[in-house]
């Protein structure tokens, strides 16, 4: 029997051009692994030669001046070569994904469908994640995408317009509508397709998929033949169809198939109108037949209990972390059955023009987040070249490496455990994450009023962790009365609002002479 034929996500047009993870990884830090000495002794030696490629021994505050320069020396290079075509990669931050970085797997007038490489194709340090891809797909209002199934659990989400999909099972076939923050799990191998009702938005999706067979690799199966991919069925022999199907192979190829001689399809296919098959895999459909496959729809389970199977909404509860600045909304695994044997977390975030979501880090679960809106920019703080530095053996202390990027739109960025973050919004700011290895997380904030775990350092432990005396220490903490997420600029907000103060006084002086004038006049 014929193997079935399918597309893989990851491999059209990926699997020529990209090297094994360890091979982008060896590329990308190949410099220093040529080193033939230690970091110290090199140093030493360009201090004997009188080289000023890197400073004398330092004091910490010195080594931290000397890489917070060459940070934002490194800074200023990302955003002057971010227009460069080969900035994607040359840049230094392996966290963080444009969405330059997505391949197209389909396009044609009505939609696009494209997949974000593998996380550990970049980088070593995310192998962890070898076994999660993120896809996007786009489609205009009144389109279909066509049905198909995938060796691989999904967990998509809507980030703009609405949707009404549709899963097929062997006994039964259900459709749900799905609005902007609505969340579905679709089951490995089973049969799907998407609707976008609307006429006048279009859909965005996003979608975690996790593949069964070859890891971080998983192919999409299609009943039909359109100009992007083939039938399943025509991977079967002839003989097989014909008797399959108890009809004549002919008749088969005319109905499910599709006229396999292209010639001869091209001549019958002039002065026609545009088919299915000639659109691809998005294809438009008519007032009628949206109004039929909505028909029996259902819609999320909003605040009631998560069903097995039905679409959830992430805002559908009250936040858990929220203030005038912001809110967090998370669903966990022991909140939802569709994602507890998944192990995931699904986080939405809304973070207000000009605030900060607050330093904190996760306890075990690694983040993917996807930046569903607006613009901002974020800080993670990590230790640089940790492992190296212990297979050197060196002496000096780790150091402290902070990574961090602007965002936009369509950008992906991921928080490995224990790694500090920060994000700041330039402008009404939506992120939605999703969280992986996330049962029993904690999420640890190092500022704010509550939750903070500095601020649950016994006294003393505080006054022999850091240089200021205890009362200072409590002051600083103290200062933050916010939790979660605060204002990005408070000290300038102050300055500007004294400054307002003191021209409002002045021109209240300037009045004083004047009014007591006029009223000796009057």
């Amino acid at each position: 029997m014929a193997v079935s034929i399918g597309i893989a996500y990851g491999e059209k047009d990926v699997l020529k051009s990209h090297e094994r993870p360890e091979e982008r990884e060896q590329e990308e830090w190949q410099p220093r692994r040529q080193r033939p000495q230690s970091r110290r002794e090199e140093r030493e030696q360009e201090q004997e030669q009188g080289s000023p490629s890197y400073p004398r021994r330092q004091s910490g505050y010195e080594r931290r001046q000397y890489h917070e320069r060459s940070e934002q020396r490194e800074e200023r290079e990302q955003e002057q070569q971010q227009g460069s075509p080969s900035y994607s990669r040359r840049q230094r931050n392996p966290y963080h994904f444009s969405s330059q970085r997505f391949q197209t797997l389909y396009k044609n007038r009505n939609g696009k469908i494209r997949v974000l490489e593998r996380f550990d194709q970049r980088t070593n340090r995310l192998e962890n994640l070898q076994n999660y891809r993120i896809v996007e797909f786009q489609s205009k209002p009144n389109t279909l995408i066509l049905p198909k199934h995938s060796d691989a659990d999904y967990v998509l989400v809507v980030l703009n317009g609405r949707a009404t999909i549709t899963i097929v099972n062997p006994d039964r076939r259900q459709a749900y509508n799905l609005e902007y923050g609505d969340a579905l799990r679709i089951p490995a191998g089973s049969t799907s397709y998407i609707l976008n009702p609307d006429d006048n938005q279009k859909l965005r999706v996003v979608k975690l998929a996790i593949p069964i067979n070859n890891p971080g690799y998983f192919y999409d199966f299609y009943p039909s033949s359109t100009k992007d991919q083939q039938s399943y069925f025509s991977g079967f022999s002839r003989n097989t169809l014909e008797a399959t199907f108890n009809t004549r192979y002919e008749e088969i190829q005319r109905i499910l198939l599709g006229n396999e001689d292209e010639q001869e399809y091209e001549e019958q296919r002039r002065g026609q109108e545009q088919s299915h098959q000639d659109e691809g895999v998005i294809v438009r459909v008519s007032r009628e037949q949206i109004q039929e496959l909505t028909k029996y729809a259902q819609s999320s389970s909003g605040k009631d209990k998560p069903s097995q199977s039905g679409p959830f909404n992430l805002r559908s509860n009250e936040p858990i972390y929220s203030n005038k600045y912001g809110n967090f909304y998370e669903i966990t695994p022991d909140r939802n059955p569709q994602v507890q044997d998944l192990d995931i977390s699904l986080t939405f975030t809304e973070i207000n023009e000009g605030a900060l979501l607050l330093p904190h880090y996760n306890s075990k679960a690694i983040f993917i987040v996807v930046v569903g809106e607006g613009n901002g920019k974020y800080e993670l703080v990590g230790i640089r070249d940790q492992q190296r530095q212990q297979d050197e053996q060196e002496e000096e202390p780790e150091e402290v490496r902070r990574y961090s990027a602007r965002l936009s739109e369509g950008d992906i960025f991921v928080i490995p455990a224990g790694y500090p973050i920060s994000v700041n919004a330039s402008s009404n700011l939506r992120l939605l994450g999703f969280g992986i290895n996330a049962y029993e997380n904690q999420r640890n904030f190092l500022a704010g009023s509550e939750d903070n775990v500095i601020r649950q350092l016994d006294r003393e432990v505080k006054e022999l962790t850091f240089p200021g005396s205890a009362e200072d220490i409590e002051r600083l903490i103290k200062n933050q009365q916010q939790s979660y997420f605060a204002n990005a600029q408070p000290q300038q907000q102050q300055q500007q609002q004294q400054q307002q103060q003191s021209e409002k006084e002045g021109r209240r002086g300037r009045r004083g002479p004047i009014s007591s004038i006029l009223s000796t006049l009057y």
